[in-house]
């Protein structure tokens, strides 16, 4: 068969790039190893009929500040029905006494709550929540259209003083720049907290710029797609092939085929050849795409070792999905039992970062679960009355002793252990009140989406080696490869991990490279 265009992988960017160009007229193929798309964007009943969980990705971070979204550019929202709710409110954190720090959409009463650890704190917050818009726009980084090279980047943020700030902040942990800003341990949690949800220790330089994210739950909503995470990635399918566009799943690709430097096609496990006439894109991870669908005399000298000096995420994560008869209750209760985000922390900062350096010897633990109950805000996931649960825990991927094998012997010792933090902090999770309970340890994520080398939910970890549009190798941040007609996509580029669309920028780097005008695509 022969295409324009083929996509390799069925994730959330790979089917927002395909659909782009389909909708551009372009003949767009997506093979997709799995038996359903989404990547890691999908939704599975894993343990009861009725019950939809999200195996992966569940909250969709930035998605609403995508053009793709809120211009429903794809016609997403109008004409496929796909529903975003943003509920309040947001994330509650829940400390050993039994104290909560909530986040709100109104920064009013987000405030309020601060206020009963540290009233300087909300007076910081206001100015924190006000100048994080500013700081993050003097950097200049774009999520959705393509950005400018590394070292453009730093040239242009070293011309004004709020540049220079950024700079500083980009270049800095959030664990400084927290103690900076506030005085209370738990505004401080709360920012690390937030900040090592892309899978890196909030100590580490660099993780800075993800702390200034944290206001978005203000200005657009953290929002989560009616339906589940597929319910996203089932409709840019549906949009694709509505456009003319193919999608094959359960076609693993073998290799990608290269001639006199320039991208042909692919080949399936099956043996079937696709080619491809305008471009291959590449959705997996940059060293599935580089070392094992590629051989070495197809890229420059050298160019597979640096591959695998890519370095990954230094910690991985089990997830549990559970069907349950009712929410969790908190001890706390009040506004927290209605939250659909709540992070259980220890009490100060030594002991929650403490927690993070075992990670770096290999030390599973059990004390910072994170818990998600999307049917507080959309019932469609279970049946009636009862209810989803989300828990997810950081972890080590290779363990000490043992490594990631012996995930297979203590994964359930570990998720029983997640279980009893939860129990400490609420009142009905008996198991009485477990219908369901489906675990998947990193080595499990792994398997499940071989993307995840070594369970990295993010590809790739977010060193400054690899950060913004060094990612994921310096001079290879803008989507195109050394091959010709070989573009990357998904988290291995910038923006990282996470469901924020950043394929978008992708379609655009391509159309540009086509002589498409993409926003006459879009009608804009």
């Amino acid at each position: 068969m022969a295409h324009d265009v083929v996509v390799i992988g069925g994730g959330h960017n790979g089917l927002i790039v395909a659909a782009y160009l389909a909708k551009a007229g372009l003949d767009v193929c997506v093979v997709e190893a799995s038996d359903i798309v989404g990547g890691a964007a999908a939704s599975r009943q894993l343990t009861l009929p009725g019950f939809i969980h999200d195996p992966g990705a569940t909250v969709h971070m930035t998605m609403q500040a995508n053009p793709m979204i809120h211009r429903d550019e794809l016609g997403l929202r109008s004409k496929y029905g796909l529903k975003y709710i943003a509920p309040d409110p947001q994330l509650a954190i829940v400390f050993p006494d039994d104290s909560a720090l909530i986040f709100y959409r109104d920064l009013e009463k987000t405030c309020q709550s601060i206020a009963q650890f540290s009233q300087k704190d909300a007076e910081m917050y206001r100015k924190f929540v006000g100048g994080a818009g500013q700081l993050l726009k003097a950097g200049g980084v774009a999520t959705f259209s393509p950005a400018a090279p590394f070292g453009r980047l730093v040239s242009l943020m070293d011309q004004s003083d709020m540049g220079r700030e950024y700079l500083r902040v980009i270049l800095s942990s959030t664990t400084d720049l927290a103690k900076e800003w506030f005085e209370s341990e738990q505004m401080r949690i709360a920012l690390n907290r937030w900040a090592s949800e892309v899978m890196f220790g909030p100590q580490e330089l660099g993780t800075g710029y993800y702390m200034f994210g944290l206001p978005h739950f203000h200005a657009w909503g953290i929002a989560w797609p009616e339906g589940g995470s597929g319910a996203l990635t089932d409709k840019l399918a549906a949009c694709i092939k509505d456009s003319g566009g193919t999608v094959k799943v359960s076609s693993p690709v073998k290799a990608v085929k290269v001639s006199g430097g320039e991208v042909k096609g692919v080949i399936l496990e099956s043996g079937e050849e696709i080619t491809a006439k305008k471009a291959v894109v590449s959705n997996v991870n940059v060293k599935q795409l580089f070392l094992n669908f590629m051989k070495a005399t197809d890229l420059p000298e050298g160019f597979q070792d640096k591959v695998r000096r890519i370095r990954h995420s230094p910690f991985s994560a089990i997830n549990q999905s559970l069907a349950l008869k009712e929410a969790p209750k908190y001890k706390v209760g009040g506004d927290v039992d209605r939250a659909v985000m709540v992070e259980l922390t220890p009490g100060n900062m030594d002991d929650f970062l403490r927690l993070f350096d075992q990670y770096k010897y290999g030390i599973p633990n059990t004390a910072m679960p994170l818990l998600i109950v999307a049917t507080h805000c959309d019932p469609t996931r279970a049946p009636a009355g009862r209810h989803t649960l989300y828990l997810y825990h950081y972890e080590p991927y290779n363990l000490k002793p043992g490594g990631a094998s012996r995930w297979d012997e203590i994964k359930m010792e570990i998720a029983d252990g997640i279980l009893d933090t939860v129990r400490q902090r609420t009142t009905n999770m008996g198991s009485d009140n477990i219908l369901g309970r489906h675990v998947m340890s990193p080595l499990d994520l792994e398997r499940y989406n071989p993307a995840m080398i070594e369970g990295d939910v993010m590809h790739i970890g977010v060193y400054l080696s690899q950060f913004l549009t060094n990612r994921p190798l310096p001079g290879w941040g803008q989507y195109r490869t050394p091959v010709n007609k070989l573009y990357m996509c998904g988290a291995s580029t910038h923006p990282g991990g996470g469901v924020s669309g950043g394929g978008r920028a992708v379609a655009q780097v391509i159309m540009e490279d086509m002589g498409i005008d993409f926003r006459k695509v879009v009608g804009k």
